[in-house]
């Protein structure tokens, strides 16, 4: 997707001074090819298993990608209102819709009541009983799972570690075995599957090994209580570092999906990293280079208020100046946010951009734009897609009477 041609960077083969022009820095850019060939390498893996994929929509909010993966035959996994409602904006049938998270409110589980979407996964004890007392109020049934928590360590980064049993998602399999016994005979409340999700950003398969094998065990032994579908979740990490250590499918197509295919049921995946993330991409441009006895800076228009990650999780990201000529020297990359904090890269070996040149910061399809923020007065930025050799505005950049409409 990226590569240099004549020593200046190309997009899908489109110059990145072509793609530049008329559209003012830092903005966000898509790869619809690549998020198709993420597709085709999930299918690969469960080709030959009852499975469905859904996207978690917390990875990239953008409608016009939600759409394009709708129409792609890819499902959906919300966490909160505005997933949801985004979901039925784009026009997802309730039967390809996952709804998730762990603070459902009043409102949110009234809703599910009246939407029924293919399952709602439920995070506690405490979430049940509230939805029991809403179903039996209104006589409504609905079809549940329950996310259990296997305590397995994921290796990842602690902020996106999710199995461990510290974590606040999910409940322990003891807990998990005494809620089915209490109801799964409940007259509106249809206990069928479970969920679980232990992190994001894993490289390893021997966690989805030790998780999966005592969700087997567990289901084993339920005797008479029969399920019909286990969500799976995500997680699968991306190359962040191009150093060719990504999710090693083949690993798990070998180790993981026999383990699946003895649950005999249907698989749910919720992934979402994996199948924007190295799609997406910042694009800024560079304002200073900076030069300190101690540092040189390149000071660029991009922040932490267009990408946190890197200032939130100490995060990496590959980052391109526009040419690949000239002597390579070390830098700082950094933001104009008044902020220590506001930075993408300390001590990054880079062929010495100058002022007025292109940076593009890789890998920012998923956590990127949609955990933006307006810090600083910072305007979010706009988004564009490459699509069949052609650029496309997919949501404009902010200005500031839309964001200070509320003063009159």
């Amino acid at each position: 997707m990226l590569e240099y041609i004549n020593h200046q960077l190309t997009v899908e083969g489109i110059p990145l001074e072509e793609i530049t022009k008329g559209r003012p820095t830092p903005f966000y850019l898509y790869s619809w090819r690549q998020i198709e060939r993420n597709i085709e390498r999930i299918e690969s893996v469960f080709e030959g298993l009852n499975y469905h994929i859904s996207f978690a929509a917390k990875a990239n909010n953008n409608l016009h990608l939600i759409k394009g993966l709708k129409d792609l035959g890819v499902g959906i996994d919300v966490v909160s209102l505005g997933e949801f409602y985004s979901a039925k904006r784009v026009g997802y049938n309730p039967h390809n819709v996952i709804v998730n998270g762990n603070g459902k409110s009043l409102d949110f589980l009234r809703e599910m009541l009246v939407y029924q979407p293919r399952a709602l996964n439920i995070d506690s004890w405490e979430e049940l009983e509230r939805l029991v007392e809403l179903a039996e109020a209104e006589k409504k049934e609905i079809t549940v799972a329950l996310r259990v928590n296997p305590d397995v360590d994921p290796i990842t980064h602690p902020y996106i570690s999710t199995g461990l049993k510290k974590s606040k998602f999910g409940m322990d399999l003891d807990m998990a075995k005494k809620l089915i016994g209490i109801y799964y005979k409940h007259p509106y409340i249809k206990i069928e599957g479970l969920h679980l999700h232990i992190g994001s950003q894993i490289l390893k398969v021997s966690p989805y090994e030790d998780a999966y094998s005592k969700v087997d065990n567990f289901i084993k032994g339920l005797e008479e209580h029969q399920l019909t579908f286990m969500n799976i979740g995500g997680g699968w990490g991306i190359d962040y570092y191009k150093d060719g250590n990504e999710f090693p499918l083949e690993e798990y197509k070998k180790k993981v999906i026999p383990i699946l295919k003895q649950m005999n049921m249907e698989i749910i995946l919720e992934l979402g990293r994996f199948i924007v993330g190295n799609a997406g991409m910042l694009v800024g441009q560079v304002e200073y280079i900076k030069k300190t006895p101690h540092k040189t800076f390149v000071v660029t228009d991009a922040s932490m208020a267009d990408l946190i990650r890197p200032s939130l999780y100490n995060s990496y990201h590959h980052i391109y100046p526009q040419f690949n000529q000239g002597q390579e020297k070390e830098f700082d990359i950094v933001g104009p946010i008044c902020e220590t904090g506001d930075r993408f890269a300390e001590g990054r070996s880079l062929k010495s951009p100058m002022p007025g040149d292109y940076i593009v910061i890789a890998d920012t399809g998923a956590y990127g734009r949609v955990m933006s923020s307006n810090y600083n007065f910072s305007l979010r930025s706009a988004e564009y897609l490459v699509k069949d050799q052609e650029v496309v505005e997919i949501r404009p950049r902010e200005d500031f009477e839309e964001i200070t409409s509320y003063f009159k």
